[in-house]
């Protein structure tokens, strides 16, 4: 009886700890959103591991029975360090990860002596090993460490952000030819998180760890086996305790015990019983690298962890083995590289301009002086003399000097590189970058754009699609008016996070007394509203005074607040005649500004489409009646409809009513900040008479009378 109530006590007390410890590792938290986005992925998940762990048993018996050891594999691997200080992370420290990962999955690791005895027969020595990309994916010399600073402070589990770099982050290298691993700061209490094989973009395939988790650093997370532990993952490895707290979870292992939840902490205790282990068992194998105890706890892989991460390779990630990731270049003396083309990016909002290219040097020598020649499709050159001092494998941004565009329209920039120090470049084949832009003079308000021209975008228009994924697109299934409009569809879209802009032409609004943007939205989401700290897409309207290098949000609306749809809706969303709204921007502090560039911005979060129609820019020149007396009811007398004219607009009127002449109100209109200056009302099919308009302000009602004849 004893023995039994210490069991208890000791399995209670390890649920507590577990409840406490912090959540190491996001890859089955992500899982499970793609799981509930589309439920038939998790029946494939479940068949895709039973299928490798059947794969996987053959080949253990194989080894075996042949007793023999399979060949080493060699894995490429480049760190991507995203920080606001990337140099937070040192060399060192990239070198002493890649020397953990060789020990543990070597099984060399000095702390094996760890291991229990009753789990010594399982234990492994994967024959995997890691190696520094010494190439990156254009086969250019690279010591495998890519720094990049970004603005963003942290980055959560599905923030894909860190893996763009158009985005604040860095993009990944060839995923079938590199192991990508990105450094950043997570935020919540995450460690890390990896994707798993054949599941999510090829784009975003690697693996995510804190910077903090990287040897060296203090604590007991400061070993270096996040990402031993996330690298399990990326090779189709499961939580050992199969992410179920019943007993019902499999980690498709079969030397590994049954397991009700995950560890916490440190043990030392000789047998850890839970739930499902139980009283007379050798208890769960905290000892192991896919489960949540500290770093100086996580000791092994088993047999059947081997062959599974084995089989994977082979199967599912066979380029790996072939890849020539981590074989040195072919070393040149004298190379310089035209790495990209920095500035301008898909625009320019003058018709002169100065590039800006990113300049690497790919060759041993120091470079130090440098011809650049950047030329538009009509032949225009302007030629940049570059000096410095550039060390081999670093680079450098160079402004050229200015080039003009011929005309309105898309136009192409070639960039050419030559004469490396005086001296001839023994590789031209990265001397040439080349870039198509656009170039449109700013309009002038009124103009409006119902996309019923087949063309998309439209003149003057574009798209930044940064993650080169789903986006805006011209869509002949529902519009608010005519046989068109445009859509975004969040219910296709695998990736969170992701912010697509579909940008107008550049706009002058010359003198007025006010200006605005109207657009019709229609909007429904696969979640009830109601659901607590769910992220929904997200509908911005932006102003930009620098071509598009920086952005002032002015409308802002996601959840209820954007949707025309309020019911969930599990299919993709196509709204009906009256599930459309017009929604409205003041644009009246940007009349004499300059030239602004609008831009529509939806970030999703995997719900469901959005559509836009009818975006309509307008300035309006207030007369001198409204001005003087603030609004004014016109035509008055009327025959139908009539509008009311607000200068300047009153961020104070809560609502306007329209009541006949007894008593009855007919209509009314709930105003807000961003509204237009003018309301009108329609009385057509009424009585003729007298009817009384009433001005709700913040703290009085003006009321005023309208004829109708």
């Amino acid at each position: 009886m004893m023995r039994k109530i210490l069991a208890c006590f000791v399995c209670i007390m390890g649920m507590i700890a577990s409840g406490m410890a912090q959540e190491r590792c996001g890859s089955m938290t992500l899982m499970e959103k793609t799981f509930k986005r589309n439920p038939s992925l998790r029946t494939k998940f479940q068949l895709q591991n039973q299928q490798l762990q059947e794969a996987a048993v053959k080949i253990k018996a194989q080894a075996q029975q042949l007793r023999v050891e399979a060949t080493t594999i060699y894995i490429p691997v480049v760190f991507h360090i995203v920080l606001r200080n990337p140099l937070l992370v040192t060399d060192a420290q990239v070198q002493a990860q890649i020397d953990r990962l060789n020990t543990d999955y070597a099984g060399l690791n000095g702390d094996s002596t760890l291991i229990p005895a009753w789990f010594k027969g399982v234990y492994a020595k994967p024959n995997i090993q890691f190696r520094l990309a010494q190439r990156n994916a254009n086969d250019e010399p690279s010591d495998g460490i890519e720094r990049v600073t970004t603005s963003i402070n942290n980055f959560s589990i599905d923030d894909t952000r860190v893996k763009y770099t158009s985005l604040g982050g860095a993009d990944s290298w060839d995923h079938n030819r590199f192991f990508n691993v990105w450094i950043t700061d997570l935020s919540q209490t995450y460690l890390g998180y990896s994707t798993f094989p054949n599941y999510g973009k090829a784009a975003e395939d690697g693996v995510v760890i804190k910077y903090t988790t990287l040897p060296g650093n203090p604590g007991v997370y400061g070993l270096g086996r996040t990402l031993v532990h996330e690298t399990g993952h990326y090779f189709n490895l499961i939580h050992i305790w199969g992410d179920d707290t019943g007993c019902n979870g499999s980690d498709y292992c079969a030397d590994t015990p049954e397991q009700g939840n995950y560890t916490s902490g440190c043990l030392r205790d000789s047998i850890h019983i839970d739930n499902c282990s139980g009283v007379g068992t050798k208890g769960v194998m905290y000892q192991n690298f896919m489960d949540y105890t500290d770093d100086a706890c996580m000791v092994m892989f088993t047999l059947d962890q081997k062959a599974r991460m084995e089989t994977c390779i082979s199967d599912d990630r066979p380029s790996l083995l072939t890849s020539n990731g981590a074989d040195p270049v072919v070393a040149y003396n004298l190379d310089a590289a035209a790495k990209s083309i920095n500035v301008p990016l898909q625009r320019i909002c003058t018709s002169t301009f100065s590039p800006v290219i990113t300049l690497k040097n790919t060759g041993a020598q120091t470079l130090t002086a440098l011809t650049i020649k950047a030329t538009l499709e009509n032949g225009a050159t302007s030629t940049t003399t570059w000096t410095g001092s550039l060390a081999s494998l670093k680079e450098t941004k160079v402004t050229l000097s200015a080039v003009t565009v011929p005309s309105e329209g898309t136009h192409t920039l070639n960039v050419v590189i030559s004469n490396p120090n005086g001296g001839t470049d023994e590789n031209v084949a990265n001397n040439l970058i080349t870039l198509a832009f656009q170039y449109y003079q700013a309009l002038t308000p009124p103009f409006k754009e119902s996309f019923e021209n087949t063309a998309f975008p439209p003149v003057g228009w574009d798209i930044v699609n940064a993650d080169k994924d789903v986006t805006w697109e011209r869509t002949t299934v529902a519009a608010k008016t005519g046989n068109a409009s445009v859509v975004l569809r969040n219910f296709d879209y695998k990736a969170n996070g992701m912010k697509d802009y579909l940008r107008l032409p550049m706009i002058n609004i010359p003198t007025a007394d006010s200006a605005f943007m109207t657009f019709q939205v229609a909007a429904a989401a696969v979640t009830d509203t109601g659901t607590a700290n769910n992220p929904f897409d997200t509908l911005e309207v932006l102003v930009s005074k620098d071509c598009g290098a920086t952005f002032t949000s002015l409308y802002k609306k996601g959840g209820k607040d954007l949707l025309t749809k309020l019911k969930p809706d599990s299919v993709s969303f196509k709204p009906t005649s009256t599930e459309w709204r017009k929604d409205s921007v003041n644009l009246t502090p940007y009349i004499n500004a300059g030239q602004i560039l609008l831009a529509f911005a939806n970030t999703n979060q995997h719900e469901n489409n959005v559509y836009l129609d009818d975006i309509n820019v307008y300035s309006l020149a207030i007369s001198s009646v409204v001005k003087e007396k603030g609004f004014i009811i016109s035509p008055n007398p009327t025959t139908g409809k009539f509008t009311i004219y607000f200068y300047p607009y009153p961020n104070y009127v809560k609502g306007i009513n329209v009541f006949n002449s007894q008593g009855s109100r007919v209509a009314s209109a709930q105003l807000n900040a961003a509204g237009g200056s003018g309301y009108t009302f329609d009385l057509t099919g009424m009585q003729r008479g007298v009817y009384m308009v009433q001005i709700v302000l913040g703290d009085k009602v003006i009321t005023r009378k309208v004829m109708k004849l």
